[in-house]
């Protein structure tokens, strides 16, 4: 209502500057007609921005509506890839743990493995030195300078 008195005092100033002189020489006011006509084309343009504004406000609180469910989809999509990533993080480390097994187990059987050759090989190399040291034992022994031969001393 402030807004349609402040109106009306513009539409009489203006119309005040614009009166139209009389018979005399002085001026007359315009006649209501014409202030009535000002005022209701005044109330009619003061009911369209209401409307519109109103319309705004509507359209304001239809996005606002949507971005609070917007954000509350997001949130609830943001918490289902958090599980999600903890859930698969879980299994990458489980099966890390499962694959660490299993290289260790398989280390150790290789490393039994080559242990197991190493022995067989060194019992070879040692049965072939016996048999050698023997074969050196016999050819000694019937070697001709046998009284100094310290091999065959003990």
């Amino acid at each position: 209502m402030a807004n349609s008195s402040v109106a009306l005092r513009q539409v009489v100033q203006s119309n005040l500057e614009q009166a139209t002189p009389a018979k005399d020489g002085t001026e007359l006011p315009r006649s209501l007609s014409y202030f009535a006509e000002q005022f209701a084309s005044l109330l009619n343009e003061n009911r369209d921005l209401t409307s519109q504004l109103s319309k705004a406000l509507d359209e304001n609180a239809a996005l606002n509506q949507l971005y609070k469910q917007a954000c509350a989809e997001f949130d609830g999509e943001r918490i289902r890839l958090n599980a999600e990533i903890a859930n698969l993080r879980s299994q990458v480390t489980s099966r890390l743990q499962s694959i660490l097994a299993i290289k260790e187990k398989l280390m150790s059987e290789e490393f039994e493995r080559k242990f197991q050759e190493l022995t067989l090989e060194m019992r070879r190399e040692r049965h072939t030195y016996r048999n050698a040291i023997e074969e050196m034992k016999k050819q000694t022994a019937s070697c001709i300078c046998r009284g100094r031969n310290p091999l065959t001393q003990g």
